[in-house]
């Protein structure tokens, strides 16, 4: 199930670690989670920080990323977008379960973010 790219809303970036209990403000829509097989979840736990920038945590297995998210366009997640970003951050955590949790998904930086 991998994510359409053609009209893909929304762009993650890896960023560094962070401390969401040090002035982080929990987004209207917390988090999302999936299951992928009986043992394997993955949840996405979404803040603002003091700036108003949009930071996710992804967890499973052991494994944590910090990232930032936006717009596709670079420009911050509105309120209003925060369920079709959760729909979408959804559909990277299972690609993410399918792929590996040692590693993000290709799927998650075709087309807006290379490393």
């Amino acid at each position: 199930m991998a994510v359409n790219r053609k009209n893909r809303q929304f762009k993650l970036t890896e960023i560094n670690k962070f401390d969401a209990r040090r002035g982080f403000k929990r987004c209207a829509l917390p988090g999302v989670g999936v299951t992928c097989g009986r043992d394997t979840s993955a949840l996405a736990n979404f803040w603002r920080d003091r700036t108003g920038k949009l930071v996710v945590r992804f967890s499973s297995q052991g494994y944590i990323f910090h990232l930032e998210a936006t717009l596709a366009s670079g420009k911050p997640i509105p309120e209003n977008k925060l369920n079709d970003f959760g729909e979408y951050v959804a559909n990277i955590l299972l690609d993410w379960l399918i792929e590996g949790a040692d590693d993000l998904p290709d799927s998650m930086y075709k087309g807006y973010n290379q490393r």
